[in-house]
């Protein structure tokens, strides 16, 4: 009896444990959705009521007010913007711009459609965003519409990334944030899964200070994720086919820097990662992370003319 008591109580305390892990992966509320849409469109949360918020994202995405309940139509805007399928807009907005700037670029997807019309027609268009992102598919893709496929991007997939800050270890702490982007295209077959200049996440795991017989000081960071042509999420890692490969590209011109190999910007060389007895990654340094799991992705078929 008593040993059977112990083992209900082990299950209990370890089902309890585990409920943070349950709640990090909880539905997101209507306010989150909402404020994950407009991220996407305009860069920033908005304030007000939900249902004000939700007008003016149906007025500026589709030109109109739907009529289903706000709960509905937060979920509808949810789905068309940060979806991951191919009718998706994020997914047509990354799959254009690509197409057109041969890389992702950056900022609010209002902000990008404006930028890609002042390209193709040499001035920014009027009317929904919708219809404005659906025309330029038309003239981005010959036969007007987007070739997508659904593939497997395999587990250890090597991508080259990119920093877009510096990072120095005289004022990096513990979890800053770090930004970085894929520096090359990355295909499954012809199929493009990472377009080049798609963002990625991390931060800062540790920072240990200038030490005694002369050691430097060390930056050590975790790589979270970079985001697919879809938008979904790709968790990467730095593994030991990253560290050799990061190694065989830097050769004499890396750094050892945290347990990888880090490679300077054009023009840099090793000695420009170590400043008297602090370490800096350069803005623009290279190396390379790996991909954790399988993962599928809604990827846009290549060759097309281009």
């Amino acid at each position: 009896m008593k040993k059977r008591l112990f083992l209900l109580v082990t299950v209990l305390v370890l089902c309890l444990a585990s409920l943070p892990a349950w709640a990090d992966n909880a539905p997101l509320s209507a306010d989150g959705k909402l404020n994950a849409v407009e991220n996407t469109v305009y860069g920033m949360s908005q304030e007000g009521a939900l249902l004000e918020r939700t007008k003016v994202l149906e007025m500026d995405l589709y030109g109109a007010e739907t009529s289903e309940a706000v709960l509905e139509r937060i979920n509808s805007l949810y789905e068309y913007v940060n979806g991951t399928g191919a009718a998706s807009f994020i997914t047509k907005l990354n799959a254009v711009d690509a197409k057109v700037n041969d890389k992702l670029t950056a900022g609010p997807a209002k902000t990008r459609i404006e930028e890609l019309e002042n390209s193709v027609y040499g001035k920014a268009q009027t009317g929904s965003l919708k219809t404005r992102l659906d025309r330029l598919v038309s003239l981005a893709y010959p036969s007007g519409t987007m070739p997508t496929e659904t593939i497997t991007l395999p587990k250890d997939s090597l991508v080259k990334i990119e920093f877009t800050q510096a990072i120095s270890s005289k004022t990096a702490k513990a979890g800053d944030a770090i930004s970085f982007r894929v520096a090359d295209n990355v295909f499954v077959n012809d199929v493009l899964v990472l377009p080049k200049g798609a963002a990625g996440v991390g931060n800062v795991k540790k920072v240990v200070g200038p030490r005694s017989f002369g050691r430097d000081a060390r930056i050590d960071l975790n790589f979270s994720h970079v985001y697919a042509i879809d938008g979904s999420i790709i968790p990467v890692y730095i593994g030991n086919l990253a560290k050799q490969q990061a190694k065989t590209a830097a050769g004499a011109a890396g750094a050892s820097i945290g347990g990888m190999i880090i490679f300077g910007p054009i023009g840099a060389i090793g000695g420009a990662f170590v400043t008297g007895q602090s370490v800096v990654i350069p803005e623009g340094s290279s190396t390379y992370v790996q991909v954790t799991n399988d993962k599928s992705v809604n990827g846009v078929v290549y060759p097309v003319s281009k």
